[in-house]
């Protein structure tokens, strides 16, 4: 057995989501508390604490976009303390909207499914918009691996000593802000955009430091997906080559140290975000695809979809109340089944009224997405009532058959919820039982056992090194 690559490892998350809960809702009964008392200041800063808290420990996860939500968040709660934000209805609503809705992004994340920040943006740009900040666009919460090697092919060929290196620089510069213009004037821009990758390419080859040559092939495979039409040639694009030109200068004017204490780490992401989106956008881009893994970055329709329900409602806490009025359903068909077994005979319409609460459940399943176990409700409510009007023996087999039947679309819902009603992706056929995947009920369970006995141990270790130290 084995579990899914694709899902995170959210072990933890695990240790401290409890702890960001609890700190989140004393977040929430302060502001909450600072709106009917707005003259006790002393409720606010108390928000804003516990929001810097949770900020804290959310970086320490590497949870980025949530931490920026929050740190957000801690922003707008100071605000309103120094009186920069005026205090409104709008603005108390956003901020408690944020308090509820990152509990239940944290929630998903602790199911095991992917970290998309792309769905915080939203709430993310109404948090800036009342502080008056300019709004932020996709490319601020895409976050690739710069730290990933490079391969051969964007070695360095021959470095060059620092004069020569300026030199070279400075001659390059000229012959790149040349094309660069002409190409955004529209002058002959396949030509130009040949001319833009030699240079980027011929930087490359003279410099040595990482970061400084993942910055020329990086671009150069920008450039390569608008030569093919993969990437368009828009305003923004044109304005972040004018940014490479202006780390060109950097290069000439103090030469690649400059390049590693002050790395262009943003550049580099944002044109990383552009090779991203392009599905087919040459050799060179694909190699940069594969380096830092930006498939795995860009969510697909339905993680999309599913991340935007984990923070609309679409929550644990409504599922389980979905999930235990269908068990209750559930168990009232087996009871009644249970008794008509047991019971002498027993009149096979008394069965009657169970085919109508297999229907409530198979509608309310479906409602749910869960299609294969609304199908096996819906095969066991026409065998009930076949049953009911005697055109089928109601013998121990064929009700024993239904009791298990139901017993599945339990376990099924159990699942389902654990996941917080995402899809599971079909098995390829062919694939053999050592790729079966274990399901995500007895994944979570298995995780929470051994993250128990680990704390065990670890408080155990603890006393022992007291002990040893008196």
């Amino acid at each position: 057995m084995k579990l899914r690559d694709d899902a995170i490892d959210f072990t933890t998350l695990n240790w401290v989501k409890q702890e960001l809960d609890e700190t989140l809702k004393q977040a929430r009964q302060n502001l909450e508390a600072y709106v009917e008392d707005p003259a006790d200041t002393s409720l606010m800063r108390f928000c804003a604490t516990y929001l810097h808290q949770v900020q804290g420990t959310l970086r320490m996860v590497e949870l980025y976009g949530a931490a920026m939500v929050t740190e957000e968040m801690e922003r707008v709660a100071l605000g309103l303390l120094d009186g920069t934000i005026k205090a409104a209805d709008d603005t108390y609503a956003i901020l408690m909207r944020g308090i509820v809705q990152l509990p239940d992004y944290l929630e998903r994340l602790q199911s095991g499914h992917k970290d998309i920040p792309i769905v915080l943006l939203p709430l993310l740009n109404d948090l800036r918009a009342t502080r008056g900040e300019k709004l932020l666009t996709e490319s601020v919460l895409f976050s690739p691996d710069l730290s990933a090697p490079m391969p051969a092919a964007a070695d360095a060929e021959a470095g060059l000593g620092e004069v020569e290196l300026k030199a070279e620089a400075a001659r390059m510069r000229s012959a790149f802000q040349l094309s660069l213009l002409r190409w955004i004037r529209n002058d002959q821009p396949g030509t130009q955009l040949e001319r833009l990758t030699s240079v980027l390419d011929r930087l490359r080859g003279i410099c040595t430091d990482d970061n400084t040559r993942r910055l020329w092939w990086v671009a150069s495979g920008v450039l390569e997906g608008v030569a093919s039409g993969a990437v368009e040639a828009s305003a923004a694009i044109k304005l972040l080559f004018g940014k490479v030109d202006r780390e060109i200068k950097r290069l000439l004017d103090a030469g690649e140290a400059v390049f590693r204490t002050a790395p262009p780490a943003d550049l580099t992401k944002n044109l990383l975000y552009y090779i991203a989106h392009a599905s087919a956008a040459g050799s060179r881009a694909a190699e940069i695809r594969s380096t830092y893994k930006l498939d795995t970055l860009l969510p697909s329709e339905k993680e999309l979809e599913h991340a935007k329900g984990s923070i609309s409602g679409h929550n644990r806490s409504l599922l389980d109340t979905v999930s235990a009025a269908i068990k209750d359903d559930l168990l009232r068909v087996k009871e009644a089944l249970d008794i008509f077994l047991r019971a002498q005979n027993a009149d096979p319409a008394e069965l009657m009224a169970q085919a109508d609460v297999l229907d409530r459940v198979g509608d309310t399943l479906g409602m749910l997405g869960l299609g294969v176990p609304r199908r096996v409700v819906l095969e066991q409510r026409k065998v009930v009532e076949e049953i009911g009007n005697k055109r089928r023996p109601a013998d121990e087999s064929t009700l024993l058959d239904v009791a298990g039947a139901l017993l599945y679309v339990e376990t099924s819902l159990d699942d389902h919820i654990s996941r917080l009603g995402a899809d599971v992706p079909a098995q390829g056929e062919g694939e053999g039982i050592a790729n079966l995947e274990l399901p995500r009920t007895e994944v979570r369970k298995i995780l929470e056992t051994l993250m128990q006995e680990a704390a065990v141990n670890l408080n155990q270790a603890k006393q022992d090194i007291v002990a040893f130290i008196e």
